[in-house]
């Protein structure tokens, strides 16, 4: 009986770990605001940077506008990553503004890859 208490408690810390180090395979994935059909693409871009050794990574990607101005609509960050993806934040502007600044940050040890899509009118 006790052999058996000792392999589910190894089995159990096994899972766990594998959990904790490849994390789920959702990803973060942001969505802000409605696209309408009228609606036109501002921006697509793909945001990435490095891992850093024992350490999380951070970027910051900013949208400016030359010419006029849209007004920003919506808003779809998709993590490319999957597992141990970044997460995203608006620091600034965003959704009825002409302006936004996502902060993207990595898992530790991991790296950076998102992609952005902004629509307006």
């Amino acid at each position: 009986m006790y052999f058996f208490g000792v392999f589910l408690l190894l089995v159990g810390t096994h899972i766990c770990l594998i959990d904790a180090n490849f994390g789920n395979s959702e990803g973060n994935d942001y969505t802000y605001g409605t696209q309408a059909s009228t609606d036109t693409l501002i921006a697509s871009e793909t945001v990435t940077k490095s891992k850093t050794l024992f350490g999380t990574s951070t970027k910051t990607y900013t949208l400016t506008q030359a010419g006029t101005a849209k007004t920003i609509t919506y808003i779809k960050i998709t993590d490319l990553k999957r597992m141990r993806g970044a997460t995203a934040e608006i620091t600034s502007g965003g959704v009825g503004s002409t302006t936004v600044t996502i902060k993207f940050t990595s898992a530790r040890n991991a790296d950076i890859k998102s992609q952005v899509v902004i629509y307006g009118s």
